[in-house]
């Protein structure tokens, strides 16, 4: 805390200084001034909380100091200290606001309890005035956000033009009376009912910056919130261009997962071509960033909105991805038809990939890709609603590949299946890089089938295990096996070795020789019954198996095993 003393008299000023305990107050600065014209020049850079001044003095007297405080330093605290105890100088001191008058000489007990109760006074409305700061600093805060929702609300078709324009006011929209009555009976009707009573309104125009069109190294110098900070950013940087000339506002949209920069103009005069290469060009300098810029047509507000806002994106889309240099693209009806080449499909080379994958040689994959990458490169035109329709295609072959071999959790992508542009470090969309997140996917996706087919290979197995043990006493064989599972008789014969260690006759005769030893715990059955109950012809050879499995013969384990004869 600063307190000023301002005196012509050297003594006096001296005498201040000595009787207040500046300390016990918290004041850690006495300035000073001998008259009220230096007392303003200090007051103007030092914003004391305290200000003692004497009423005469040469040059400028207290009466017009106090009056210049009232107007430019009404925070900070008179006390009057003077020599002449006259009304018009009291009345003078209570006009703007002293705390106190004080005659001359000085008496110390009644200057400190001046000073108390000015400082006291100041911390009180100090206190308040950091109240209203911190609340000013959370509203300012909110405001984007809250203008935000209210934009995002009027694209939608559910919003309130007339609570939108309101909070636009400040960044330079107007709307005349009727306008604004328009406005209202928009909001009462209600959608397109209150198309009518919309028409006076002013023309707007729509353009939206595809943040996502920057090189990645730009967002990434942002940090781990590089995404959200770089929005801000360039929406702060445009928003300042716009405010200069009232003509518009900019606001942070979210379109699917990526955040993309919406502008509303909404002065009809202004070159908006001119002014968003401006905005590319002050982007560049402070990011070092240009940005695709879509551009939709003139429309009434409120009711107009939404198709610009469309006409806007549809021109990203539509942009051609190998036109370099260009940045701003302008919403032309006409221009998809005149531009169009014939359609390319990823399905027409959808087999000859599908083999690849389910091979599962990543060679074989780029190669199998080669001949559809190959018919892209003959292309002139490539668009971001191409990719989008080639990659949707792509993935949804591959979920009917791992559907079919019953993958258990789709394949979720590498993150671009929203139609994401692959950008290089200039700006540029980077094709190769686009092809190899193809090749990726395809190699990672052969991963997935092959875990998948390993995996049902394995149950399958264990089915055909179950159902050995279940069966082993019929007349079990491997055709027999091969034909209930439609398998081959080679792959079950070598699966089967793989996955349980052992070939399936063998297993066959494990299970028959477990269920014998169960039968031969039964008295009343014989040794001929048993052999045939457990899926043996010939009691000979099942003798002569049971041995060779047990290192004695049925009677011998009857014996062994149940003490019976």
């Amino acid at each position: 805390m600063k307190a000023l003393i301002v005196d012509d008299e050297r003594h006096v000023r001296e005498a201040i200084r000595l009787l207040v305990p500046w300390q016990r107050f918290g004041i850690e600065t006495v300035l000073e001034a001998d008259d009220g014209s230096t007392g303003i020049a200090l007051i103007r850079s030092e914003r004391p909380a305290l200000v003692f001044t004497d009423m005469m003095m040469p040059v400028m007297g207290g009466e017009q100091l106090m009056a210049w405080m009232a107007e430019h330093a009404p925070e900070s605290k008179i006390i009057v200290i003077s020599g002449h105890d006259t009304f018009d100088f009291v009345r003078t001191a209570v006009k703007y606001g002293g705390m106190d008058y004080i005659l001359k000489p000085i008496d110390a007990e009644q200057l400190t309890s001046a000073v108390e109760r000015a400082v006291g006074s100041w911390r009180s409305e100090d206190a308040s005035r950091q109240r209203a700061r911190g609340q000013d600093i959370e509203l300012n805060q909110l405001k984007p956000l809250y203008t935000e929702q209210l934009f995002a609300a009027l694209l939608k078709g559910t919003g309130s033009a007339q609570e939108f324009s309101t909070a636009m006011v400040p960044h330079g929209m107007r709307l005349a009376a009727s306008d604004a009555a328009g406005a209202g009976a928009a909001d009462n009707l209600g959608g397109p009912a209150g198309t009518a009573a919309t028409a006076s309104l002013p023309q707007i125009r729509v353009a939206v910056l595809e943040l996502t069109s920057a090189p990645p190294a730009i967002a990434d110098k942002f940090g781990s919130s590089g995404r959200d900070l770089f929005a801000y950013a360039v929406a702060n940087i445009v928003n300042e261009m716009l405010r200069e000339r009232q003509a518009g506002h900019a606001f942070r949209h979210h379109a699917g997962a990526e955040q993309e920069i919406v502008l509303l103009f909404w002065d009809g005069a202004i070159d908006v071509a001119a002014l968003l290469v401006e905005f590319n060009d002050a982007l560049f300098a402070a990011l070092k960033a240009r940005l695709a810029i879509g551009v939709g047509g003139f429309a009434a507000f409120p009711a107009g909105l939404a198709a610009s806002y469309r006409q806007a994106r549809s021109a990203l889309m539509q942009r051609n991805l190998r036109a370099a240099g260009k940045c701003i693209h302008s919403f032309d009806a006409g221009a998809a038809s005149a531009n169009a080449e014939p359609a390319l499909f990823f399905s027409t080379y959808e087999e000859r990939v599908r083999f690849a994958v389910q091979n599962g040689n990543p060679d074989g994959i780029r190669k199998a890709l080669q001949p559809w990458f190959d018919a892209l490169d003959q292309r002139s035109r490539v668009t971001p609603e191409n990719l989008l329709l080639w990659r949707r295609e792509f993935q949804l072959a591959a979920s009917i590949w791992e559907s079919s071999a019953k993958v258990e959790a789709p394949y979720a992508g590498d993150g671009n299946g929203s139609g994401h542009v692959p950008i290089d470090a200039g700006g540029a969309f980077d094709y190769m890089a686009w092809k190899e997140a193809f090749v990726r996917e395809a190699c990672e996706i052969a991963n997935r089938l092959h875990a998948g087919t390993e995996r049902n290979s394995t149950s399958t197995i264990r089915d055909i295990a179950s159902h050995i043990e279940k069966y082993a006493h019929e007349d079990l064989t491997l055709q027999s096996i091969s034909d209930r599972f439609h398998l081959s008789r080679e792959y079950i014969s070598r699966k089967f070795k793989q996955d349980l260690g052992q070939n399936v006759s063998d297993f066959i005769t494990e299970c028959r020789i477990n269920r014998a030893k169960i039968l031969l715990a039964s008295a009343q059955l014989r040794i001929t019954q048993i052999a045939e109950m457990a899926g043996f012809q010939d009691e000979k050879y099942f003798s002569k198996v049971f041995k060779k499995c047990t290192d004695c013969t049925p009677s011998e384990f009857r014996k062994r095993q149940y003490g019976m004869e």
